[in-house]
């Protein structure tokens, strides 16, 4: 029996220590998966940008934008008018009977080039907007994918320590059914194991709000299934402050939409100063005469007229306040954009940091806080081996580094939150080849 209890240990422990001698990263990538599928975030990226209603409404609302500039750069229509008098009006080569009147009115030359200019701001604007919303649909597709991946992977980290816990509890049964141990060791693995199982479901309830969230951004149920995050990419930021702020002020979509409204400003205040100067209306008119007398030579002949008209800005007041109003809206406009770009600057500061502190505490666990707790639990293995180390102290062991792993898991889903969210503040991702 004493040889039987001795064989069961030694698998116990050789199983444990190919388990516990694993690396974080390691066991991620070779544990079993939860589902059939694997998420792949480059196909849910695709789907987003197609499919996300928010995207489809600043595009349409682009669209239509568009289609602003030549109604408002073009001549009014002309009007026609027919006059048919009720009691014909005499005139010496006969009645006026009917009067037909064209007229068009010319707004002065500059007007309407203005006025589409100002329109097309709008539109360029629009299209920010709706780069802006193709933009935080990727980081928002970023951001939940990190979050499932550090559930799927504290589920596969979970999953194995469980299989190692029950591995320990038939280990104490064997041994307190021998004699050699006591029913403390056995209760103990067994709380351990219902513990982890409740972390388990906290994880999976977890899990369902992440899946619907990636799925309302690809515009598709919430219950659609995903597949388990295996991978996850953690690169070095590419460039340092200075041109990630050089690269901001040329890209990020909400100061360039400002600055197509101080355009639009400058452009309204033009248009508003030549409302000074007056505008022009053609007109031709024809009137139809019968021949009724032929004592007169001319009698009978039509007459045709053309008239210049001009209207009178005389008032002034109105002139002025439009003036003014331009004036100050392209200053508003001005601080709007200064507001934003000290935004900016505050934000990939920020984030700069936090992803620095993120690449130290990585580089931390990698070598040094994982490897040590792995040499530690080997450790700990060869003490209880040898007796001089309990079980209760050896459990301790192994429950450290699965939270150093689970630790380690949340700081790479929050680099790469962090490195998205970097992106997400420079205006384009980093692999853009815009």
């Amino acid at each position: 029996m004493k040889h039987s209890m001795m064989r069961v240990t030694w698998m116990f422990i050789t199983v444990l220590l190919l388990t516990g001698a694993a690396s974080a990263r390691q066991l991620q990538e070779n544990g079993a998966a939860d589902t059939s599928m694997v998420a792949d975030l480059s196909a849910m990226i695709d789907i987003a940008l197609k499919e996300n209603p928010g995207i489809r409404a600043a595009e349409k609302r682009y669209r239509s934008l568009l289609a602003v500039p030549p109604q408002v750069s073009t001549l009014p229509d002309p009007v026609l008018g027919y006059t048919r008098w009720v009691q014909n009006v005499e005139t010496r080569v006969g009645p006026q009977e009917n009067v037909f009147v064209l007229s068009q009115r010319i707004p002065f030359p500059g007007k309407l080039g203005l006025r589409g200019k100002i329109a097309l701001q709008d539109a360029e604007a629009a299209r920010q907007e709706y780069e802006a919303a193709r933009r935080d649909v990727l980081f928002k597709v970023k951001s939940t994918y990190a979050d499932l991946y550090n559930i799927d992977q504290s589920l596969r980290i979970l999953r194995t320590y469980k299989r190692i816990l029950r591995d320990f509890a038939d280990v104490a049964a064997t041994k307190y059914a021998t004699g050699a141990g006591i029913q403390a060791q056995v209760l103990k693995a067994h709380v351990e194991i219902s513990t982890i199982e409740v972390k388990e479901l906290e994880f999976e309830k977890r899990r369902t709000g992440v899946v619907a969230r990636l799925n309302a951004l690809m515009n598709r149920a919430a219950d659609t299934p995903v597949g388990t995050a295996v991978d996850i990419d953690l690169p070095p930021v590419p460039m340092d402050e200075r041109q990630l702020l050089s690269l901001a002020r040329e890209k990020r979509q909400e100061l360039k939409a400002t600055q197509y409204m101080i355009e639009k400003a400058v452009f309204a205040k033009q248009l508003a100063r030549k409302n000074y100067l007056p505008d022009f209306n053609f007109q031709t008119t024809y009137i139809s005469i019968p021949k009724v007398n032929d004592a007169f030579r001319d009698s009978g002949k039509d007459a045709f007229s053309v008239m210049l008209g001009i209207n009178l800005p005389i008032w002034l007041g109105p002139r002025r306040a439009a003036v003014e109003q331009a004036t100050e809206m392209q200053i508003a406009r001005q601080y709007q954009y200064d507001n934003l770009w000290k935004t900016v600057e505050a934000e990939i500061s920020d984030i700069l940091f936090q992803l620095k502190t993120l690449r130290e505490t990585l580089d931390l666990y990698e070598q040094g806080l994982l490897v040590q707790a792995e040499s530690s639990l080997e450790s700990a293995l060869s003490a209880y081996k040898t007796g001089k180390l309990d079980f209760l102290n050896l459990l301790d062991a192994e429950r450290m580094l699965l939270q150093l792993r689970l630790a380690y898991t949340r700081e790479q889903s929050n680099y790469f939150k962090q490195y998205a969210a970097l992106e997400k503040a420079v205006g384009q991702p980093f692999n853009s080849q815009e």
